[in-house]
This record gives C-alpha cells, sequence and structure tokens, in this order.
C-alpha cells in the first residue's frame, strides 16, 4: 500500500481524483492501492516550554533563557484524532510519498509528523505547483526521494526553532520587565523589525519640514499652435525648481507676452516598452493592494482560494517566470481563455509567436521552488468579489506578458527665451502592445509606483530653429512633500527588499502587528500606534533591525540551498537570545498597556483592552466577565470592528466565516444590549444557502441576529 500525505483534505482529494475513483474513509480516500490522507495544516508542533521543565510553565525571570539541548515534538490537541489516522496509515504503508504543500513550510509540516511517528521508511516527494489532474499525473511522474528536499527541511526546522528562541524569550522577557498583568507583550524575529519600518517612515513623515519653492510655466505661440514650457535651472536633481520668490519673480519679468523665443532643440525618439513579468505573490498582492485597497492577507486567501479550485497555478511564490516544460503549456491556456466572454480579447494574443524564451528561467524558478502565478485555463464558474478581481488580474497579467512590446514616441523641445530655456516633453503612443490587454486594469511596473507621465501636448510639425513668441506665463508657488505612509503593497515591496519573511508568511506578519496592536490602518495607509512605538523604544536594536533580521533570512535559504549548515546559525541564535534576556533584565521598567478600545458595557467602569484570548474589561480581577473573543466562527477580528461592537453598530458583513460542517459564510456582527454576546446578523442574500446550520441550534430568521460566540 502507498501512503500519499497531502497537508488539505481538498488537495488529498484532487489527488485522488486525479489517481481514479476513489472510496472516501473517515480521515483519507483509497484509489486501487492508494491510500491519500491529509494534515490539517499542522498536527505537530514544537513542544511549549513546560514540556522541557515544568518550571518554565510559569513566567519567571529564573527559568529565562530557556534553551532547549534537543527540541521536542508535541501533537496538536484538536487534530490529535486526524493525527492518529496519519499515523496508523504510515506504519501500514509500503511506500510514503509527502504531497504536503510544496514549501518550506508544507515541507516542515510532513516532515515534524514522520519525526513523531518514528517513521523510517523511504519517502518520495511529490512537488505539486498545480492541482489540476494534468498537473497532479505530471509531477507524480517527477516524484524524487525525500533526501533531495533534506536541505529544505533543515532550513524550515531552523526558522521554527529559530522563532521559538527569539519569540518566547525576548516576549517573555519583555513582559516580564514592561508588560502590566493581563497583557504580555510580543516579540518576533521578523514581525519587530517589520514594526520598524512602519515606524521610520512615521517618524520621516512627522520630521519632515516642507521646503518652498517655485515654478515657471511659460505658454509659447508657434505656428503650428500653443504649448507649455517649464523652466530650468542648473539643479541636476531638480532644474525645474526655483529656489526664492524673488528669484521666480525676475524670471516672470523677462518672460513678457510677445517676447521672442527659438526652439533650440526637438528631440523625437521611439522608446520600447517591455510587457511586465508574470505575477509573484508579492506583486500580486502589491497590485491587488492599489487597484482594489485589498490587504495582503485578503489577496493571499483569494488566490489560495482559485489555486484550491484549479484555476491558477500555486500561489505563494516569489517568482515571476516559469520553466520551458510549464512555458510549453502557456499557449494552450491563452486558447482557453479565448472561449471566456470576458477574455475574447487574448485572440489579439495568438496572432503573434508567444515570447516564451522572455518568460522562461529555470534557474530562478529552481531557487523559488515554484513558478509564477498563472492561470490554469480552467473554466471559472461563480467567482465573485475578491476572488474574481485577483482573478482577473492574475489572468490580465498573465496575458499581458505574453503580448507583444509597446512603443511610445517621446519628444522633448528645448526653448529658448533671452538666456532662459524651457522644457517641453510630450509622449505620443505609437504601439499600445501589451498594454491594451491590461486595460482596464492600471498599469503599474515591478517597483509597485504607478507609473506618471506628466506630458504636455506638442503640436505637430515643430522644428528646431522654429521662431516662437510667449504667449502668457505664470508662476506657481509649490512646496516639497514628505513621502506617503506606507500601505500594503508598499510594505511588502520594503520587506521584500529588506528580505524579511516570505511571500507565504509575509501577509500574516502583517495581520499579526495590526492584531497585538501596534499597527492600525487608516484607510489603506498602515502607521504606528503608542503602543507599538512605546515597545520599539525598549527593544534593542538588533531584534528590530530589517538588516539583522534579512541576514538571517538569506542564510535560512542558504541552508535551504545546501549552501550552509544549520548549526552555525542556530548556535548564533542561541547566543542572541542569551544577549536579548540580559538585555531586558537590566532595563528599567516601563509599563506598557493596551490602547483602550471602548468603557465595558457590563460593568460600566473598565476600559476593554486587548488580552491573550481576546478584548476583554480591564477589572476582570474585580470579577467582570466580560469578554469578545478574539476569533469568532474561525475568523479572527480587528480592533476596528471590535470597537464598532462596542459603540452598539453593527459591522459592515464580513466575510471567511466557518460553519462546523466547514462551509465557508458571510455575515455581520452586534453585540446584543441585554445578553452582552456577540451575535450573527445575516442579510437576506446571505441568510441563504452560504448561511450555516450548525448541528446543535438552528440558524436564525433572516436578518435576525443568532449568538456567534457560543
Amino acid at each position: 500500500m502507498r501512503c500519499i500525505v497531502a497537508e488539505k483534505p481538498s488537495v488529498a482529494l484532487d489527488i485522488a481524483r486525479a489517481l481514479g475513483r476513489g472510496e472516501k474513509h473517515e480521515g483519507y480516500v483509497t484509489v486501487g492501492s492508494d491510500t491519500i490522507t491529509w494534515a490539517f495544516g499542522h498536527l505537530v508542533t514544537l513542544a511549549a516550554p513546560e514540556a522541557y521543565d515544568p518550571a518554565w510553565k510559569t513566567w519567571k525571570w529564573g527559568s529565562l533563557p530557556m534553551l532547549p539541548e534537543q527540541f521536542q515534538l508535541t501533537a496538536i490537541a484538536k487534530s490529535k484524532p486526524q493525527l492518529t489516522v496519519v499515523s496508523k496509515l504510515l506504519r501500514q504503508a509500503d511506500e510514503v510519498v509527502c504531497a504536503t504543500d510544496a514549501d518550506r513550510e508544507g515541507e516542515l509540516i510532513f516532515r515534524y509528523i514522520v519525526q513523531f511517528v518514528g517513521l523510517r521508511k523511504p519517502v518520495q516527494r511529490l512537488w505539486l505547483s498545480e492541482n489540476t489532474a494534468t498537473g497532479i499525473l505530471r509531477a507524480f511522474q517527477r516524484l524524487k526521494p525525500a533526501s533531495a528536499y533534506d536541505a529544505l527541511a533543515h532550513a524550515a526546522e531552523s526558522r521554527a526553532q529559530a522563532d521559538w528562541l527569539v519569540g518566547l524569550n525576548a516576549t517573555r522577557a519583555f513582559s516580564l520587565k514592561h508588560a502590566v498583568p493581563g497583557r504580555p507583550l510580543s516579540v518576533g524575529r521578523v514581525q519587530t523589525p517589520t514594526l520598524r519600518l512602519i515606524f521610520d517612515r512615521d517618524r520621516t513623515i512627522e520630521e519632515f519640514t516642507p521646503t518652498p519653492f517655485w515654478q515657471l510655466s511659460v505658454t509659447f505661440n508657434a505656428a503650428e499652435g500653443r504649448y507649455e514650457g517649464v523652466w530650468q535651472g542648473t539643479d541636476r536633481e531638480h532644474p525645474d525648481r526655483i529656489p526664492d520668490a524673488e528669484t521666480a519673480a525676475r524670471l516672470l519679468a523677462r518672460v513678457n507676452p510677445g517676447t521672442p523665443g527659438v526652439i533650440e532643440s526637438l528631440e523625437q525618439k521611439m522608446v520600447r516598452l517591455e510587457a511586465p513579468h508574470l505575477f509573484s505573490l508579492n506583486d500580486l498582492q502589491k497590485e491587488a493592494n492599489r487597484r482594489y485597497s485589498l490587504t495582503a492577507q485578503q489577496t493571499l486567501d483569494a488566490a489560495q482560494m482559485l489555486y484550491d479550485r484549479h484555476l491558477v497555478s500555486y500561489p505563494r511564490t516569489d517568482s515571476r517566470y516559469v520553466t520551458a516544460e510549464i512555458a510549453g503549456t502557456l499557449p494552450e491556456r491563452v486558447r482557453k481563455l479565448t472561449a471566456l466572454e470576458d477574455y475574447r480579447f487574448a485572440e489579439e494574443v495568438l496572432k503573434k509567436p508567444l515570447p516564451l524564451a522572455r518568460v522562461v528561467n529555470e534557474a530562478q524558478v529552481a531557487q523559488a521552488g515554484h513558478y509564477a502565478i498563472v492561470p490554469t485555463g480552467e473554466r471559472p464558474t461563480g467567482l465573485a468579489g475578491r476572488e474574481a478581481r485577483v482573478f482577473d488580474l492574475i489572468v490580465r497579467r498573465f496575458l499581458a506578458a505574453l503580448a507583444p512590446a509597446g512603443q511610445d514616441e517621446r519628444t522633448t523641445v528645448i526653448t529658448v527665451v533671452g538666456s532662459e530655456r524651457f522644457k517641453t516633453t510630450g509622449t505620443a503612443v505609437a504601439t499600445v502592445g501589451w498594454r491594451r490587454v491590461l486595460m482596464p486594469v492600471k498599469v503599474s511596473d515591478d517597483t509597485g509606483e504607478d507609473k506618471e507621465e506628466g506630458d504636455a501636448a506638442i503640436p505637430a510639425g515643430l522644428r528646431q530653429g522654429e521662431s516662437v513668441t510667449v504667449h502668457q506665463a505664470a508662476v506657481a508657488e509649490r512646496s516639497t512633500k514628505a513621502p506617503p505612509k506606507l500601505t500594503d503593497a508598499s510594505l511588502l515591496a520594503l520587506m521584500e527588499k529588506h528580505g524579511l519573511g516570505t511571500p507565504a508568511t509575509r501577509a500574516r506578519i502583517v495581520e499579526v502587528l495590526l492584531q497585538r496592536e501596534y499597527v492600525e490602518r487608516q484607510k489603506k495607509a498602515l502607521a504606528t500606534t503608542a503602543r507599538g512605538r512605546q515597545l520599539l523604544d525598549l527593544v534593542p536594536e538588533t531584534i528590530q533591525s530589517p538588516e539583522l533580521t534579512g541576514r538571517w533570512e538569506a542564510r535560512l535559504e542558504a541552508i535551504a540551498a545546501g549552501a550552509e549548515d544549520a548549526a552555525p546559525f542556530m548556535d548564533e541564535i542561541r547566543q542572541y537570545t542569551r544577549e536579548l534576556v540580559d538585555g531586558a533584565r537590566t532595563q528599567e521598567a516601563q509599563p506598557i498597556a493596551s490602547a483602550a478600545l471602548g468603557i465595558c458595557p457590563v460593568c460600566g467602569a473598565g476600559n476593554i483592552v486587548a488580552t491573550y484570548r481576546g478584548w476583554g474589561c480591564e477589572r476582570s480581577k474585580a470579577g467582570c466577565t466580560f469578554m469578545i473573543w478574539r476569533e469568532v466562527a474561525g475568523k479572527k477580528l480587528t480592533p476596528n470592528q471590535v470597537k464598532i461592537l462596542l459603540s452598539g453598530k453593527t459591522t459592515a458583513e464580513l466575510r471567511g466565516f466557518k460553519s462546523k460542517s466547514g462551509k465557508s459564510f458571510p455575515a455581520r456582527l452586534r453585540l446584543n444590549p441585554e445578553t452582552h454576546r456577540v451575535e450573527f446578523v445575516f442579510s437576506a442574500r446571505s441568510a441563504g444557502a452560504s448561511a450555516p446550520r450548525p448541528k446543535r441550534r438552528t440558524a436564525g430568521k433572516r436578518g435576525k441576529p443568532r449568538r456567534a460566540d457560543a
């Protein structure tokens, strides 16, 4: 019997369907001699501190630093029944195939299971990038010994152990020194440097002093028509800026209406605009944030759903390329898209040979572990909301990457009046090329900044040496601007630049900072809170340094590539942990409290503050039991949503709740003014088939609330 272990039930069922007609059992599926089972994400994890020493259960200085000689594993309590199923099947198997997600975390999930079970059988690795039947069967033809991924496993284990050592020790040390009772601090190897990136931008904005400058614009009369030029000085960086009002006034006096001038130069050149790259996850998240204001987590969730439905390839990738083998399938994928009403224009892409060589980079894909996010060609049905938008972004970027280059004709005119020079630039689209494919999606470059032309209209037929006259002139006072606050898009770009996290973890890191009230959303922007700033004031520079964490991530990548041994890295992490604890121990206590979200609706006296379980009354020790749990029906609440509940209002409709049967449903939330419990409120639209149907209680009537925290 061959036992295949997938990461999720949905993937296990996809594998079973690809292999043949399956028979379902409790916790697994059989297809002939194959048994396909699954984890629920992690079934096994690193043991809690008290597993090493009972004294470590209590947060005391005497137990710090906690440095296990050998790390231990423990079963996750809620997943024990499935772990029992998987363990039994692994022991019975003649062959074992690891089919967890093909990335560092997926490798760790499987390795922890086999270590916990004590499996000593040979294992083969299934590396899936698409869950279509074709993709699954193709992957089975390329099974490799699991030992080929030992380096990846070493990197995964090192990352988990480093986060355990740094996170648990630093969190306890700084909480013991600075946290108020019941509100521990959270310090992490990646989350704290990410917080620093947001703070640095906030501080730059707050310390920014606007500098005034002036600009002189002149409209010229030529035989062919009028055009506008901007005064040019000798400053190489900002030649159009005039430093003071007096100089601007003197220059304006030299260009009175009717003053003659001459076109000193006129340069025209064709500029080739190459098509954008295929999407990596980071690029997709940035574009979805700019285009639709989706958070990084919302985009990842949507992309994961599209992957689970076989519509796109594996989303957790930092590659913008595909392999030569996958490139050979792209023409057929484009042809399938032409059959979809929204993408009939894909026929235009097929009129010329596809530039497949441009999207192929074997080495880069090998380094990333997965190729870029591309549509599989499967027909989408029932897509709506975020999923539909993200799918549209992926398809259009895919088609744009395979479309011809564009061309623009760029014209630069230098006009001289006396001794002063004025510049005019203009761009005319010569060949639309790939840009036609992206409409109506805004075109953005790979740096995360929208393109701006700032061009003027230039009459056709202007000639070098032609005489012109001033029609009118005007001076405008302007000032330098502070950089904008970070958004999900620009923060992801910075995290990628500094090597913080991975495509699979960056979205979660942002959400953790929000949940722990170190960061808040201000519309699309991210900003540090007073609590977040207090934390940065207290923790040492090393743990908040993006550069140090980026170097650690680079070393983990080197371990995954087999270029570095894990032992020296872990020795460094252990020593660093000792230094963190010693540093916190010698600090002077400066208590950091959570920001109050509102007044307790039960006792009317205490503030509602964040706790490790959710949001509760600060008078809990005095007997007040009010609590809003951090998670409702599988969905984590945000501080802003809690504020809305405490104000007596109903939230907007939220997606992502899970019924007991595992089905997702949307609902609004409100706080019952009599019971002080969170309740669901269903609209007429969401109270139908998508609403949950718990086994032990009936769903509320349409438009009626039902308890959400039971």
